[in-house]
């Protein structure tokens, strides 16, 4: 899923992020555009395989699938978020 841009012309892809929550930054299911939430971007700094975990809109069935998959990378992904959600105690 693409929204183009008013002022500029330009297609911003919509990412889906299906991670765990993070309070106060993130929430799982949160459709976003690169660069709208600063919170998220710091944490994506501190914690790059966090990216792995926005997947395009476009491929959300499909991706919400391979999450449930207890031997995806996916849901590895996941399970390593949920791991430093605890040490953050968020």
């Amino acid at each position: 899923m693409k929204k183009e841009s008013r002022k500029t012309g330009i297609d911003t892809p919509v990412s889906v992020y299906l991670g765990p929550s993070f309070y106060g930054i993130v929430q799982k299911g949160t459709a976003l555009k690169e660069g709208s939430l600063p919170k998220f971007e710091t944490l994506l700094g501190a914690y790059p395989f966090l990216k792995g975990l926005l997947v395009p809109a476009a491929e959300l069935a499909e991706k919400r699938k391979q999450l449930r998959a207890g031997d995806s990378e996916l849901n590895a992904l996941y399970r390593k978020a949920e791991q430093i959600k605890e040490e953050l105690h968020v």
